[in-house]
């Protein structure tokens, strides 16, 4: 036999070997293909329950966006009304200063009326006035 030939033999006979001696029976195969479907019933379970939670998940973040645009809402509209308050307080502030101004005139008006008063019950010359 020429060496290239037993090296060809020795390749055959390994390939038989392990094709008939390796082979896998037939409880062997059957218990794997009960853990794979075991396996692939945890796996579908666990996708489920991970959907499950991807749902849950998605509710919460809508319900947190809508807490912060009703947030947001309230926030404008309490800057709105602080507007409105600074307003009134404006308006406020100026009816008091016109009406102190208003205080301030009728006392002027008052002391002249006073004024004129003393000066008309007094007389203001020993002459009476003619009569005509």
């Amino acid at each position: 036999m020429h060496p290239d030939n037993k090296n060809v033999f020795l390749i055959i006979a390994l390939l038989g070997l392990f094709v008939c001696g390796c082979g896998v029976s037939k409880d062997k195969y059957n218990q794997a293909l009960k853990e794979k479907q075991d396996l692939e019933t945890k796996y579908s379970a666990l996708m489920d329950e991970k959907n499950g939670l991807r749902k849950e998940f998605d509710k919460l973040v809508d319900e947190k966006i809508s807490l912060r645009n009703e947030y947001d809402k309230m926030t404008n509209e309490k800057i709105s009304l602080r507007k409105e308050y600074d307003k009134i307080l404006d308006e406020k502030i100026a009816l008091r200063t016109e009406n102190d101004q208003l205080k301030e005139q009728i006392k002027a008006q008052e002391n002249t009326v006073n004024e004129l008063k003393e000066t008309l019950g007094k007389p203001t010359s020993t002459k009476s006035i003619p009569k005509r």
